[in-house]
């Protein structure tokens, strides 16, 4: 058995070495690829899908996501682009602005910068949901395809609860929490909203509607009760829409792009940004911290269920990183969580304390910075969001799941030795004693006061005042800045814009923007190069192979994708996005700083 091993290891070194020599030489010979020549005309931007706050740096994840922008280069590369003499004009082809509300907001503000250059702008939909139109709403003209469908829905706040579902199942969720709005455990301990949390959410689903009529209302040119009426229908087929004002005329893509700049070349800004991706670089170096996805204790990670979770070992190192450097002036901390463990969240809070003392630190909020998430928030020097950031939710729960019927349903009989009152207290055998639920709840209430203080020296704020907004309440950006958790509304331009004030550096001028990650080694920048460029089989084409040889390979890859895309469902990614999957890992008592819903345009 021994000598098969050692020969399995040598067949796979000599292997791996063949491909490895032969992408070497195919690469050798082709040369690294180089960016593509921007001709100029008008920038066609294919919105499909989400913008990512941070590129994932590890082998596997850049073979999950490719080699899509991120949302920071999206943004600062449309507003370079808007400045860019070459650049006669932009089209919006908007296909799934599948992005939250803050960045949403935001990237409307780089395509107004395209209107306020005086270059025209022209968004394109085939169909389009509430999301979708309300970016497109950002330019010019409106253009649908002929048989366009746009379904403007408004706004909805999705609340799911599962008590009785655990109950069929024999189990039983039994949380302890502070304040009266930290409602995340209702999804497992009721079946209904209590009457905090449906305030709660109503004050912000109604913040956010607000914001979506201004916004439509001031991209059309129409009133506000207009674009009230247009919501209320809803639903439009292509001339429904243009009579109604929400589109200006049909046409198809070609006819768009041949009527609107017929003598424009055509630039997409995936190739723009390959190109401009180094450009901003001067003289004074900020770095460019990410705290993105729930907030867990160890290295940050993708999990196909969790998501993105933001580890505190990788955060803090980041963070050390950016104090050692003596060349970085200033640090931007863009946080996107929902929260998750209160001990990471802590542990970022101690390493922000001292690295404050050596340096600026300024937040930009993304979509969310809420409970934990805004826990690393509270320090920055500036605190900026966009309006309908979700921020706030000052509070904390714990807790566990009983699950003594379930195992009496499927048979197990379950006998414990136990020494000690509380040996038992965070088992799954039975729900809190009273003792142990006071001395739970203690312990909790330990943990918000310390949670206030820190708000409090943070923000400039007495305890009590902090008090009065907290309580586990979720607010929006510009409901924050009307409560003193937020300084002003703003996105990530925004903050560094703040942040060069802060430095004596004009606004006009030029910074370093740095961030940090793990560098790929040699074996594993071979291999995702030769994947991008068409994997194996590419490599067995280029050289003459049979590509048979080399489709087990793909095939596997593609099955292992479409087994996680069965895991993508409306209801996981629900349960992903309020971090109700990150609380089912850490049922055993550590106490969480969770956002404890999740909104969604519709």
């Amino acid at each position: 058995m021994k000598k098969f091993w050692i020969v399995l290891f040598v067949l796979a070194v000599v292997v791996g070495g063949g491909f490895g020599f032969t992408w070497y030489v195919v690469r050798g010979l082709e040369g690294r690829a180089s960016a593509p020549a921007v001709k100029g005309g008008v920038l066609v931007w294919k919105v499909d899908g989400g913008l990512p706050e941070e590129r994932d740096r590890s082998f596997w994840g850049q073979v999950r996501s490719g080699a899509d922008a991120t949302f920071s280069e999206t943004l600062f590369g449309l507003l370079r682009a808007a400045k860019d003499d070459r650049i006669t004009g932009l089209v919006l082809d908007v296909q799934a602005a599948d992005m939250d509300w803050a960045k949403l907001e935001e990237l409307r503000g780089a395509v107004g910068a395209f209107r306020e250059a005086g270059k025209p702008v022209v968004a394109y939909l085939e169909a389009g949901m509430t999301r979708d139109y309300a970016l497109a709403s950002a330019a010019d003209r409106v253009v649908l395809a002929p048989e366009a469908n746009l379904m403007v829905l408004g706004l909805s706040a999705e609340l799911s609860f599962m008590k009785d579902t655990l109950g069929k199942l024999g189990m039983e969720a039994d949380f302890v929490h502070v304040g009266a709005y930290k409602s995340a455990p209702e999804r497992m301990t009721r079946t209904s909203a209590s009457e905090a949390n449906r305030q709660m959410i109503e004050s912000i689903v109604g913040d956010q509607f607000d914001a979506l009529v201004g916004m439509l209302a001031d991209g059309r040119g129409a009133d506000r009760d207009e674009v009230e009426r247009w919501i209320d229908q809803g639903m439009f087929d292509g001339p429904g829409a243009v009579a109604a004002g929400l589109a200006d005329t049909l046409m198809y893509y070609d006819q768009m792009l041949d009527r609107e700049f017929p003598d424009d070349e055509v630039t997409f800004l995936d190739d723009y940004l390959q190109e401009s991706s180094g450009e901003s670089r001067g003289g004074k170096k900020v770095a460019l911290v990410f705290i993105t996805g729930v907030i867990m204790p160890g290295e940050s990670r993708y999990d196909n269920l969790q998501g993105k979770i933001a580890g505190s070992e990788t955060v803090i190192d980041d963070l050390q990183k950016a104090a050692d450097d003596e060349s970085i002036d200033a640090v931007i901390l863009r946080v996107d969580s929902p929260g998750g463990s209160a001990l990471a969240s802590d542990l970022i809070w101690h390493e922000i304390a001292g690295l404050k003392t050596l340096k600026p630190v300024i937040v930009s909020m993304s979509g969310l910075a809420a409970s934990g998430g805004y826990y690393v928030a509270c320090l920055g020097d500036s605190i900026f969001a966009d309006p309908g950031t979700l921020t706030g939710s000052i509070g904390v729960f714990a807790g566990k799941m009983n699950r003594q019927q379930m195992y009496k349903k499927i048979g197990v009989n379950r006998e414990f030795v136990t020494r000690g009152e509380n040996a038992l207290l965070f088992s799954d055998e039975g729900i809190f004693t009273e003792p142990q639920r006071a001395l739970f709840q203690a312990q909790l209430d330990g943990f918000y006061a310390r949670f206030l203080a820190k708000v409090g020296d943070g923000r400039n704020m007495p305890v009590e005042q902090v008090h009065e907004v907290a309580q586990g309440r979720v607010w929006t950006g510009r409901q924050g800045v009307e409560r003193g958790l937020v300084d002003d509304l703003g996105g990530l331009r925004r903050s560094l814009d703040a942040t060069k004030r802060r430095l004596g550096v004009d606004i006009a001028d030029k910074v370093t923007v740095v961030t940090y990650g793990a560098p790929l080694s040699w074996a594993e920048e071979m291999l995702l190069r030769s994947l991008r460029d068409g994997g194996m089989a590419g490599i067995a084409a280029k050289i003459g192979l049979p590509t048979g040889a080399a489709g087990g390979f793909e095939g596997s890859l593609g099955a292992t994708g479409g087994a996680i895309d069965l895991l993508g469902g409306s209801l996981v990614a629900t349960l992903r996005e309020d971090g109700t999957l990150a609380a089912a890992s850490m049922l055993d008592g550590r106490p969480l700083a969770l956002l404890p819903m999740s909104i969604r345009m519709r």
